[in-house]
């Protein structure tokens, strides 16, 4: 596999399909992707769909198994970052063939559409395949008010009442 170029990229769009992961020799998990970006343009005051773009996408290792035990799948909205590269091959024939693909670095759900719950994976829950921490069950108080007047994050450090 020759790379030429990789070229920093960041887009937003919704996998086109579920996710199928796959081993390397070496035992790492690899999810090949793809993500359709559609642009949108204003004429007349309208807003129209135009084309669609597929952009294949890989993720490798830890990256991989946090996809898969968070429940991504066809139709999630993403924000991918990576870098877009092209590699080379030759055909059973001998032909020359390239494709294009980001590597991703970092991938999130986006809260655009959609609520996420964020879990902190310890170093190796990925590699079950089941978060380690359970997110912890919260029951909803009637408010008119959306944003709590205090949070304490489950993973900080137990805080002192303050008297």
């Amino acid at each position: 596999m020759a790379t030429i170029n990789q070229i920093p990229m960041t887009l937003m769009g919704n996998l086109v399909s579920d996710l199928e992961p796959k081993r390397t020799a070496g035992g790492k998990t690899v999810v090949n992707f793809r993500v359709a970006q559609t642009s949108v343009t204003e004429k007349n005051g309208k807003w129209e769909d135009g084309e669609t773009t597929f952009i294949r996408c890989v993720a490798y290792g830890i990256l991989a198994d946090h996809m898969i035990v968070s429940g991504i799948r066809k139709g999630t909205r993403v924000i991918v970052s990576g870098r877009y590269v092209q590699r080379d091959w030759q055909t059973e024939t001998g032909e020359r063939r390239s494709s294009y693909e980001l590597n991703v670095d970092d991938l999130g759900a986006s809260v655009r559409y959609a609520t996420v719950q964020i879990t902190k994976a310890t170093a190796n829950a990925g590699m079950q395949h089941a978060p380690l921490v359970q997110p912890q069950q919260q029951t909803a108080q009637p408010t008119n008010d959306p944003w709590p007047t205090a949070t304490q994050d489950q993973f900080a450090e137990p805080q002192e009442p303050a008297f």
